[in-house]
């Protein structure tokens, strides 16, 4: 069954989020989250957004549209900001009937952003609307953009692109689906083309499920993808 997922990318439009100088939380929630999307759907995962430009975050309309949604995980996109010396990624599960799943969500994410070799400051209970969601949730701060020390590690687009990518590992860990890497390399370090195989199309799942049976049992690695037609 193909997974769904919520993603609330932080402040926009009008709304800037945190603010230091020039440096706009919206914007980094932005890199970061249509990063996270891209991922996501890339493993096969139907997302659900509520913005994908500097547009205004009309918070309490995007709950309605995911509770309809009905995700299977929720996570929002923040960065943080305090005195100017507070540091580290920290992540805040849903406190309702899923917290323990919510946690576990949480963990996975934390795992992914660790091994970028951030500090984390741990795994808490959120306070915030999107925690509301009937599914498990992760409301995410990957850092303290007021904190000069802190923000060299998200302040262009890869880097905060490369939180986005943690945060889709740790979800697809969540689920159980493998990272499928993006480019294939040669042991001489070039890049190496790959070529997919497409075995066919049903309006059938029997008939895609049969097939997937008839193939493996010929050594042959393969898996059903839904799509709209």
């Amino acid at each position: 069954m193909t997974k769904k997922v919520s993603i609330e990318i932080g402040h926009g439009g009008t709304d800037p989020g945190a603010v230091s100088g020039k440096i706009l939380e919206k914007d980094i929630n932005l890199n970061t989250g249509l990063e996270l999307k891209r991922q996501l759907e890339r493993h096969g995962v139907k997302v659900l957004i509520n913005r994908t430009a500097d547009v205004n975050d009309k918070a309490t309309e995007f709950v309605k549209k995911a509770r309809e949604f009905n995700p299977d995980a929720g996570i929002s996109v923040h960065a943080n900001a305090f005195n100017g010396t507070a540091k580290g990624f920290e992540v805040f599960r849903n406190t309702n009937a899923f917290k323990i799943v919510s946690n576990l969500l949480c963990a996975h994410i934390e795992s992914e952003v660790k091994a970028l070799g951030r500090i984390s400051r741990g795994v808490k209970d959120s306070p915030f609307l999107m925690s509301s969601l009937s599914c498990p949730t992760a409301y995410c701060e990957l850092g303290f953009l007021d904190n000069p020390a802190d923000y060299k590690d998200f302040d262009d687009s890869q880097k905060q692109k490369a939180f986005g990518t943690a945060y889709a590992k740790g979800i697809l860990n969540y689920f159980g689906i493998a990272w499928l890497p993006e480019k294939a390399v040669s042991a001489g370090g070039g890049e190496r083309t790959m070529y997919r195989v497409i075995a066919g199309s049903f309006s059938e799942k029997a008939n895609a499920q049969a097939l997937v049976k008839a193939l493996k049992t010929k050594g042959i690695d393969c898996f059903i993808a839904e799509y709209k037609n």
